[in-house]
C-alpha cells in the first residue's frame, strides 16, 4: 500500500546541545502540539517483541493500541521512536528527529532540525487521513523547535509554560501566610506559592523539591522544609516514588511508607532491586486537586528527556550486531542491557577507536572495555530475545530527595509522625553518619541539685543538641536518658556537629548555673544500616549504630572520638576549634578488623571561640 512519509527540517541559530534537553521532551512537546493522554500497560515478556509496555490513545478521532518499543538516541544528534500497532487505523508508526550542525551561512553553529514521520495506515481508506495528521503533527513539532531555540537564544519565554490548569487563589493566598506562621522565610513561601499556582500542568504533577530549589537558586532542605510544611496547609500532597537504578525513572508512586515493600522491579529495564530508602526511594510532591484539578495524565513514557544521564540507547534484535556511538567525553561510564548485563567503559584519549561488546544473558563480555572519545562500541545481542542497551553515565549527579534525607529532616518527624513503614519490614541505607552524646556527671547531679533542677538542666542541653544537629542537616534519632543519637547524610556534616556541640557545650557549662559539674562526650561512625518503625517513629538499627555507640562509650568528657579517616572531612572552620589528641585501635564487637580511631577535644582556639560567643550574649 505505501507508507506516507512527512519530513520537514527547521534552521536553529542554537547549538544542539542546548536544544537538546528541550527538544526531546517528548511528554511535554505532545502536551502542546495537541497530542492525546496515553496509557500504559506492562507487556507481555513471553510476546517475543521488544516492546516493554503496550499503550492506548487516540489520534485524529481514532482509538489507537500499540507496542511501545524503548526509543534509539544518541545525544546531541538524534532520536527516534516506532510502534508497531495493534489496532486502529495505522499499522505502525515511526517518527525521528536528526539535529545536524550548520556549517555555513548565516546560522553557522546553530543546527538543523529534520523531523520525519513514517505512517503505515491499516486501509487505503485511512491513507488521507494519516497524511493531514502527519503534517500537522510535523509541522507542529517544528514550531515548538522554533520556539525552544528563541527561548535558548534570546531568553524568551519557554513554550513548555502551559498549560496551566486555573487554581484556586484565595486558598493559595491562606496556605502561604500560613507557612510563614510556621517559620517559612517569607520570600521562599511567597516564591511556592506563585509556583502552584501558576507552574505548568506537567510540572505541579510530579515535583521534586531539590529541582524546584534548583531553579531558584535556593537551599535544598529550605525548600523541602517549605514543601513538607505545605502539605499540612493543604496545598501539596507528599508522595513516595520507587526509582530503578539504571533508568533512574518512577515505576510506581506510593502515599505512604508502609505501602513500601522490600523490593521493586522495573518493567523497562527488566531488572529486580532494593528498595534502599538513600537511592531508591525519592520524596516527591504533587498540587491538591483543591487547588489545581490538574489531569494526572502521561503524554509519552519515553524520549531521552526523561533519562538525561543516558548517552546512547538502542534496540537489538536477537543475535544482532550493532555499532553505537561512545562518550564524548574522557571519563567512565557503562553499558546496560535489559536484564541486568553490564561492563564498565573507561573512555581514555589513548585508547582504541573501537571495541567490542557481547550481550549474553546473564552477563556482558567483556566486564571492561577502553574506548576513545567519539569511538565506536560495537555490540552483539547473543541471546535469543530483543534487547534494548544503553550507554549511561557513571556518578551523575541527580536531583532526588531521597526518603533518608526527608526522614532527617525534624519537619517530616514532627509533620509525618503516622507516615512509617510498614511494620516488619526495615529498609537499607547504603550510608548514613551516626553519633551519640553522652552527659558526664549527671547521675551525681540529680543527687545533688534535686531532681528538679537536674532535669532542667538536661533538657536544656537536649535543646542545645537539637539545635546544632539540625543546623548541620542532621536530626535527632531519639533521646535515651541524657544521652542523643542522632543521624545525617553526609559525614562530614556529622563531624562538624559533634566538633560545634563540644563547643557550644563549653558555653552552655560557663552560662548555665549547674553547668560546671556535667561535661559531655561524643562518639561517630559510619556505614550501612536499616531504618525501621519502633516504638511509633523511624529508628535505625545494625552494626553502624552499633559501632557508634561503643565508640562514643571510649570516650573521655570532652571529648569525641572518630575514626582518622572521618576527621578528614571535617570542615576548614571547624577543624580550627580542635586538637587531635590519641590516635589508637580499638576491636569493637562485630567488626573484625581493629578500628583506627582518634580522640578530638577543643583546641586553644575552640575554648575561645565558645568564650567569645558567652561574652557577646552578656554584652547583648
Amino acid at each position: 500500500m505505501g507508507s506516507v512519509v512527512v519530513t520537514t527540517s527547521v534552521d536553529l541559530a542554537s547549538s544542539a546541545e542546548d536544544v537538546w534537553p528541550l527538544i526531546t521532551d517528548t511528554d511535554r512537546m505532545n502536551r502542546i502540539i495537541g497530542g492525546e493522554p496515553v496509557t500504559y500497560r506492562p507487556a507481555d515478556a513471553a510476546a517475543g517483541s521488544p516492546a516493554r509496555f503496550i499503550a492506548s490513545t487516540k489520534a485524529a478521532g481514532f482509538a489507537l493500541e500499540y507496542e511501545e518499543y524503548p526509543f534509539e538516541w544518541s545525544h546531541g544528534r538524534s532520536f527516534s521512536v516506532f510502534r508497531k500497532m495493534r489496532r486502529g487505523v495505522l499499522s505502525s508508526y515511526a517518527m525521528s528527529l536528526e539535529l545536524t550542525p550548520i556549517k555555513d551561512g548565516g546560522l553557522e553553529g546553530g543546527t538543523r532540525a529534520t523531523f520525519q514521520l513514517t505512517l503505515e495506515p491499516s486501509s487505503f481508506l485511512f491513507r488521507p487521513i494519516a497524511l493531514l495528521a502527519g503534517r500537522r503533527f510535523v509541522r507542529a513539532c517544528a514550531l515548538t523547535a522554533e520556539a525552544i531555540d528563541q527561548h535558548v537564544r534570546e531568553k524568551a519565554p519557554s513554550p513548555y509554560l502551559k498549560p496551566v490548569t486555573v487554581a484556586n487563589a484565595n486558598h493559595i493566598i491562606f496556605a502561604v501566610s500560613e507557612l510563614k506562621k510556621a517559620g517559612i522565610a517569607p520570600a521562599l513561601a511567597d516564591k511556592l506559592g506563585a509556583f502552584v499556582r501558576e507552574a505548568p500542568d506537567a510540572d505541579v504533577i510530579r515535583i521534586r523539591p531539590f529541582e524546584v530549589a534548583e531553579q531558584w537558586g535556593d537551599d535544598r532542605r529550605d525548600v523541602l522544609r517549605a514543601f513538607l510544611r505545605a502539605v499540612p496547609a493543604g496545598i501539596v500532597e507528599l508522595r513516595w516514588a520507587l526509582i530503578c537504578p539504571s533508568c533512574r525513572v518512577a515505576g510506581q508512586t506510593v502515599a505512604q511508607l508502609d505501602e513500601i515493600e522490600d523490593g521493586a522491579h522495573c518493567q523497562q529495564c527488566d531488572i529486580s532491586f532494593d528498595l534502599d530508602l538513600d537511592r531508591a526511594v525519592e520524596a516527591t510532591f504533587e498540587v491538591h486537586p483543591s487547588v489545581r484539578p490538574v489531569p494526572q495524565q502521561m503524554f509519552c513514557m519515553g524520549g531521552p528527556a526523561r533519562t538525561p544521564h543516558v548517552l546512547v540507547q538502542a534496540n537489538f534484535e536477537a543475535g544482532a550486531t550493532r555499532s553505537v556511538d561512545a562518550p564524548a567525553e574522557a571519563g567512565r561510564y557503562r553499558v546496560f542491557a535489559r536484564g541486568g548485563a553490564m561492563t564498565s567503559v573507561e573512555v581514555a584519549d589513548d585508547a582504541p577507536a573501537k571495541v567490542e561488546v557481547v550481550v549474553d544473558v546473564d552477563a556482558m563480555r567483556p566486564a571492561l572495555v577502553r574506548v576513545a572519545p567519539h569511538g565506536t562500541i560495537e555490540i552483539t545481542n547473543a541471546t535469543k530475545e530483543a534487547r534494548h542497551v544503553k550507554v549511561e553515565r557513571l556518578g551523575y549527579a541527580t536531583l532526588a530527595a531521597t526518603a533518608h534525607a526527608v526522614s532527617t529532616l525534624g519537619e517530616f518527624r514532627e509533620l509525618f509522625s503516622s507516615d512509617l513503614l510498614k511494620r516488619g519490614t526495615p529498609l537499607k541505607v547504603a550510608r548514613v553518619a551516626v553519633f551519640f552524646s553522652d552527659l558526664t556527671g549527671s547521675t551525681a547531679l540529680y543527687s545533688e541539685v534535686g531532681d528538679a533542677a537536674a532535669f532542667r538542666l538536661v533538657d536544656d542541653h537536649f535543646d542545645l543538641m537539637r539545635k546544632i544537629i539540625d543546623k548541620n542537616s542532621g536530626v535527632v534519632v531519639k533521646t535515651m536518658g541524657d544521652a542523643v543519637m542522632a543521624a545525617f547524610t553526609d559525614a562530614s556534616e556529622c563531624v562538624t556537629a559533634a566538633v560545634e556541640s563540644l563547643a557550644e557545650f563549653e558555653r552552655f557549662r560557663a552560662e548555665h548555673q549547674h553547668g560546671g559539674s556535667v561535661g559531655i562526650k561524643l562518639g561517630m561512625y559510619s556505614g550501612a544500616c536499616y531504618i525501621v518503625t519502633a516504638n511509633g517513629s523511624l529508628d535505625y538499627f545494625g552494626q553502624t549504630v552499633n559501632v557508634a555507640s561503643r565508640v562514643q562509650h571510649l570516650a573521655q568528657s570532652g571529648e569525641l572520638v572518630l575514626e582518622e579517616a572521618t576527621l578528614d572531612a571535617l570542615r576548614p572552620e571547624a577543624r580550627a576549634l580542635v586538637q587531635a589528641g590519641d590516635r589508637f585501635e580499638a576491636r569493637v564487637k562485630g567488626i573484625e578488623a581493629p578500628l583506627r580511631l582518634v580522640r578530638v577535644s577543643l583546641s586553644a582556639k575552640g575554648k575561645e571561640a565558645s568564650l567569645d560567643r558567652l561574652r557577646s550574649a552578656k554584652t547583648a
